[in-house]
């Protein structure tokens, strides 16, 4: 069985993500989520961004297992469906200052 067809995600599925800070970024009161898979990272990011108050202004950077930072317009399922851990759940990481990559 191909590995990466179980981990598929269709338009209407969510993908579980943990958002995990790193250095001096903002620690969430929740750190699970299960969103779209058909949303876009510059979507994720907007969504963070506002759960952790942060003005536009303010730099926040996300990076796929502490080691890349995903294209703005890549799909959440199709990194979710390469990059999972865990059962499936995607780790992100993100800071306010670059880390990683």
């Amino acid at each position: 069985k191909d590995g990466s067809r179980e981990f598929a995600f269709a338009d209407d599925e969510r993908v579980v993500v943990s958002f995990r800070h790193t250095g001096d970024a903002p620690v969430l009161r929740q750190s699970k989520f299960k969103l779209p898979a058909k949303l876009r990272f510059h979507e994720v990011a907007s969504l963070l961004r506002q759960h952790l108050q942060l003005q536009p202004t303010d730099s926040l950077f996300l990076f796929c297992n502490s080691s890349f930072a995903p294209q703005l317009d890549q799909l959440l399922g199709d990194v979710a469906a390469c990059f999972h851990v865990d059962g499936g759940t995607l780790v992100l990481n993100y800071c306010t200052t670059p880390a990683w990559g």
